[in-house]
């Protein structure tokens, strides 16, 4: 072994006689062999590092979870639930692939255009000419403009939330920090209270004096703050038997409800074969064809209400002043009428039901009042219109935007002041956190040391342990870090 490998050892020596040399390399050895290289007794060993006689692994180290062996049958049924799809799917292809009669009736496809800018240039293709070209472009501009003043207002909003989130993280931040030094020194003083309570108590079974605030088992007396009450059980029971009879009763009400609409339908519905009724006498006393067109129309509408039945609307229909032929048409036509689930669509909108393209335009937004200004430039109304409205969509999206940003700054205010809260709430709970840990740590040492002086270790030794278990109190897990 080489003794002199540091710098200033080598400069020690160089003017040192060879029996200067050879003394100081004698005291260094012996130095180095009375405190690593002399012969190990394991006791001492055992009671400085606080090492037990007989210490079991924990349970949980051994446990093991069996492994479920996946076989090849959820593969297997994988594939033939797939396949049995693809067959149920092609066996409703081919039933409904039969002529019917009864099937529903065609679709129009509808292209409705209800972009401004999507129907200009429908309109400019359609009929390319000054107006329409001079139109679509207008639009373009425009949009293009609300496009720039809608970017510039949402990064203002954007960079006014961003800075005040600033202000409310570092608002946060700062006051974090006494939270955190209030933690920080809680711990510091669990441990100073711990060094206390476990010196005096190993002084008094070293051969101390005795410290009131130290029982007979070396376990000091802490007062239990426990800041979870207990429920009581009075008002469990109470709110458990109230909730119950709510229900009840509020079933009971329910019930009621439903009688009650019961006998409202009912009265509706007295109320609308009255009107019928009338229906019919007006129809019977009139003498224009027109008025007795519309109370057929009215009467039709009024039966379709109640969804009458098909004996109903024969007795009805008879009490008309019409021949016999006509009320057997009539009949037919209103029980078809009123039983059918299908109606054609209006040939305006859905077109005639044939499978064909048609196109309509349907356009709510300002730059629609701004083509139209465009496309009727001599009329002062339209002008006014799209200024008027322009106007009320801009200044309603700017004062939405202000209104979205401070509501989203106070509920970041509010939920900064939450996470403080919670925080503050947190601190009594991380100290009784480090507080079990440092007893879970520090407590098996301390039976241990009990046990070796019940075997009658000298109190040389037992203050060897003791010493190990305060160096671990101070420096042992859980750390506490600045």
């Amino acid at each position: 072994m080489k003794l002199e490998q540091d710098i200033e050892t080598r400069m020690t020596r160089r003017n040192m006689t060879n029996t200067q040399k050879k003394n100081q390399t004698s005291l260094m050895e012996g130095v180095v062999v009375n405190n690593f290289i002399k012969d190990i007794n394991l006791e001492e060993t055992c009671d400085t590092l606080v090492i037990s006689k007989q210490t079991s692994m924990p349970t949980k180290l051994y446990e093991t979870e069996p492994k479920k062996e996946k076989g090849i049958l959820p593969l297997c049924l994988a594939s033939l639930g797939i396949m049995g799809g693809l067959f149920l799917g092609t066996k409703f292809i081919s039933y409904i692939s039969k002529p019917d009669t009864g099937k529903p009736p065609g679709i129009t496809r509808n292209h409705c255009i209800n972009n401004e800018l999507h129907q200009s240039m429908f309109s400019m293709l359609h009929s390319p000419n000054k107006k329409t070209i001079q139109a679509f472009s207008g639009v373009i501009a425009l949009s293009s403009m609300t496009f720039l003043g809608k970017m510039f207002i949402d990064g203002c909003k954007e960079i006014w939330i961003k800075k005040r989130e600033a202000d409310i993280q570092k608002e946060l931040q700062e006051n974090l920090v006494k939270v955190e030094a209030q933690c920080f020194s809680g711990k510091i003083q669990i441990i100073r209270s711990l060094l206390s309570q476990k010196a005096r108590l190993f002084s008094l079974d070293l051969g101390g004096q005795k410290d009131k605030d130290v029982n007979s088992k070396g376990n000091v007396n802490f007062k239990s703050e426990n800041s979870n009450k207990k429920e009581n059980e009075g008002t469990y029971w109470a709110a458990t038997i109230g909730t119950f009879f709510g229900i009840i009763g509020l079933g009971f009400f329910a019930m009621k409800n439903l009688r009650k609409n019961a006998q409202n339908i009912k009265k509706g519905i007295t109320k609308i074969e009255y009107e019928i009724q009338k229906t019919v006498d007006k129809f019977n006393t009139s003498k224009n064809t027109e008025n007795k067109k519309n109370e057929l129309k009215r009467l039709e509408q009024l039966l379709e209400t109640i969804w009458a039945e098909p004996g109903y609307i024969k007795k009805i229909v008879a009490k008309l002043n019409l021949t016999k032929p006509e009320q057997e048409k009539l009949t037919q036509n209103l029980i078809e009428s009123i039983s059918s689930p299908i109606e054609q669509a209006n040939s305006v909108m859905g077109g005639s039901g044939r499978n064909k393209i048609t196109y309509y335009s349907h356009v709510n937004d300002y730059l629609s009042f701004f083509y139209d200004w465009l496309m009727n430039s001599n009329n002062t109304q339209f002008r006014n219109l799209f200024i008027g409205i322009t106007s009320i969509s801009a200044i309603s999206y700017i004062g939405k935007s202000v209104f979205e940003a401070i509501k989203e700054v106070q509920v970041k205010k509010y939920n900064a002041d939450i996470e403080l809260n919670l925080q503050q709430r947190l601190v009594s709970t991380e100290l009784r956190n480090f507080k079990a840990k440092k007893d879970a740590a520090i407590e098996p040492m301390c039976t241990e040391f009990y046990k070796q002086k019940t075997n009658g270790k000298s109190n040389e030794e037992l203050k060897v342990i003791a010493d190990n278990i305060l160096f671990e109190i101070k420096n042992g897990p859980p750390f506490v870090y600045s």
